[in-house]
């Protein structure tokens, strides 16, 4: 086993301000605790002063952020942590203000992502991988305990009234710190498991982490959303995947996986009513299966490039929505499909490639590196993987600013910046033998005599 590279040593000050920012950045981004005083769903006219300067604030945190690990360490060690290969992403996202309807907010919005591309992991490996998801897990831990409060003691804050600028159906349900209960969804799904299945790396007391999952599990089930039930269910399958790789041979452990897939997929297709039932919904997806094929049509107006970074389908996609369904609805409730509209299809591949990538990177590392580095590793790969499952009908996660979204964007931006694994140095090393000789035999072939042509 060996150890991943640890973070530079930081002096006694460096260290918790540089942890304070990490923070800042997650909070910011996430835009932890604003709704708990300016909710729009209550009040669509109320002055919200937080997130009037929420981009400011977050740029800010950007830019303090890496310049004190750039000032800190050098600039080329830092800029040698920024992950390239989401350049051509965070490029278009900046260029399609140029066609995007809402330029100003499109370009504020993709300024502020791309900030995040270059602080974010600089930070994480300044502090190093282990330091990172400590302060994620107790992130997600507090907000947790926040929100159970809030549902308990503060019912008027913490829970739907049913008289939102949303369906009335989602009365009684908590939403926690949030504005809606699919804010505190994902949230729930990442504490019901993780604080249970990686508390070690918390370095808190088990108490502590065994309140805050009690916490996650109570905000799981009476959030009741489906999406987050089943991220959670997601979750701790991947939880048992990990111990089983850790104890048996990898193939038994793919097989069993690839079993249990196909059994699954299997009692879906003939009782999937029966699985919708169980999570208190229908095949319909509460309405989804009718937006779907209209954000399809608007994906077709510009199907390349799209409508413009993060206008969740542009303008006219919006009040189309609205007209028709008769209510604002943000986005076409699905993160692929935000991707699709917004950067059309170059802008979804430009994801999408580094974002598997990330996760070869970090399945590559596993089972070559201490338990504490694996566990870290697990960590982020479950992140990443349940985000992809609940980009299927959820719009946040693919949005850096989203409730959500920053627990993923770190996740993939940490594993993307990993060192190249074992197996990546020697595909590379092998790439480097094998064009060596192709080179070597069109130089010999070059010089080879010429053979005169037959008459």
């Amino acid at each position: 086993m060996i150890a991943l590279p640890a973070a530079l040593d930081m002096n006694a000050i460096e260290r918790p301000f540089l942890i304070a920012m990490l923070v800042l950045m997650y909070v910011s981004y996430a835009g932890l605790g604003r709704d708990i005083f300016f909710n729009k769903l209550n009040d669509p006219t109320v002055y919200d002063p937080i997130g009037a300067h929420l981009q400011k604030i977050r740029f800010a945190a950007c830019i303090v952020a890496a310049t004190t690990v750039i000032m800190t360490s050098s600039f080329s060690w830092a800029m040698s942590k920024v992950p390239v290969a989401f350049a051509p992403f965070a490029v278009l996202a900046v260029a399609s203000t140029a066609w995007a309807a809402e330029p100003t907010k499109i370009f504020t919005d993709a300024v502020v992502m791309a900030a995040m591309w270059i602080a974010l992991p600089i930070l994480m490996h300044r502090i190093g991988l282990q330091e990172t998801v400590r302060v994620s897990l107790h992130i997600i831990a507090w907000v947790l305990i926040f929100s159970f409060l809030l549902a308990i003691l503060l019912p008027s804050i913490g829970r739907h009234s049913g008289a939102e600028a949303i369906q009335a159906v989602h009365a009684g349900r908590w939403r926690g710190i949030f504005a809606h209960k699919n804010g505190l969804g994902p949230w729930a799904a990442f504490g019901s498991v993780l604080l249970f299945t990686h508390w070690r790396l918390a370095r808190a007391s088990r108490g502590f982490c065994l309140l805050a999952g009690g916490c996650a599990v109570a905000c799981l089930i009476f959030a009741q959303s489906a999406t987050s039930l089943v991220m959670a269910a997601f979750l701790f399958a991947m939880s048992i995947f990990f111990y089983a790789l850790k104890r048996l041979p990898a193939p038994l452990v793919l097989l069993a996986t690839a079993l249990s897939l196909g059994a699954f997929v299997t009692f879906y297709l003939a009782a999937g009513d029966l699985i919708f039932g169980l999570l208190g919904r229908d095949a319909s997806l509460t309405g989804r299966d009718q937006i779907w094929p209209v954000a399809r049509e608007f994906f077709q107006q510009a199907p390349w490039l799209g409508h413009g970074y993060q206008s969740l389908g542009g303008p006219e996609f919006l009040q189309y929505v609205e007209m028709l369904f008769s209510q604002a609805i943000p986005g076409p409730e699905s993160g692929l499909l935000v991707l699709l509209l917004d950067l059309g299809i170059i802008g979804f591949f430009a994801f999408f490639i580094p974002y598997f990538y990330a996760l070869r990177n970090g399945f590559e590392w596993l089972g070559r590196v201490n338990d504490a580095d694996r566990s870290s590793i697990e960590f982020m790969i479950m992140v990443l993987l349940a985000t992809l499952l609940q980009a299927v009908t959820e719009t946040t996660p693919m949005i850096s600013g989203g409730f959500d979204g920053v627990i993923s964007f770190g996740s993939l931006f940490a594993l993307m910046t990993l060192p190249k694994s074992p197996l990546g140095v020697e595909r590379s090393e092998a790439g480097l033998a094998k064009s060596w000789i192709a080179r070597r035999d069109e130089l010999h072939k070059a010089q080879a005599p010429r053979t005169p042509p037959a008459i």
